[in-house]
């Protein structure tokens, strides 16, 4: 008799603490009772968030400035993502608008040194990244307006880049979480694009004139871009 009574027993008590085991509730699993527990990393994550920096290797002194978006999925360290860029394009110094860019890409970031809540806070896991990838990047120029001089107007591209960076990412862990999101994240990082050049045509161009000019061939590869990134990203 004494056995039936704890089998009846021990499914009442699961039933009552059931919110506070994660198998007993599909939508807690990810709840952590101890806010020094080891940080676990794992589920879809999406950023947003801005990009500065400079073109190289163009045939004018570029600064781009613009937003960042991407959506992937973590793996513990590891982090694939499907990255989108949208870039405006100014000339150094003048602050004309001269064009804008695009840049589709897929990029894997792996946390090579980790710093836990033991260091950082309840919580908090600081890491160190780097990150390597390859893109598409399409560069599109503007002709000059009335209101400009005649300057080069370089032909519009698309090109492949292989992209490499570094950086580092602050992610907080909400401790119960009750719906969307589970992780916030904040990631500072630098990013460099490489692409090999080619001799593509530009154009001397007035209010409404342009006169084509061939570009010597350089064979080498070259450094084409490096952009500071500020994101904000979210894992669920």
């Amino acid at each position: 008799m004494l056995s039936f009574r704890w089998v009846l027993v021990v499914p009442v008590c699961l039933g009552i603490t059931g919110a506070r085991v994660g198998w007993a509730d599909p939508a807690h699993v990810d709840w952590v009772e101890d806010p020094y527990a080891p940080h676990v990393t794992n589920g879809t994550t999406v950023r947003l968030g801005s990009a500065i920096g400079f073109l190289y290797g163009e045939h004018l002194d570029v600064l781009a400035l613009g937003a960042t978006t991407a959506v992937g999925q973590r793996f513990g360290r590891l982090t694939i993502e499907s990255e989108l860029d949208y870039l405006t394009l100014q000339a150094t110094g003048a602050g004309i608008r001269i064009g804008d860019a695009e840049r589709l890409g897929v990029v894997a970031r792996l946390d090579v040194l980790r710093l836990g809540p033991r260091w950082v806070g309840a919580n908090s896991l600081l890491s160190v990244y780097a990150e390597g990838g390859a893109a598409v990047a399409w560069n599109h120029w503007y002709q000059p307006t009335a209101a400009e001089a005649t300057r080069l107007v370089p032909a519009d591209t698309k090109r492949v880049e292989g992209q490499v960076g570094f950086g580092l990412a602050l992610d907080h862990r909400l401790q119960e979480p009750i719906g969307f999101p589970h992780r916030i994240g904040w990631f500072l990082g630098w990013r460099l694009a490489l692409a090999p050049e080619r001799s593509d045509p530009g154009s001397m161009c007035g209010v409404a004139v342009c006169r084509v000019i061939e570009m010597a061939p350089v064979d080498r590869t070259v450094r084409r871009s490096m952009l500071f990134q500020s994101s904000l990203a979210v894992t669920w």
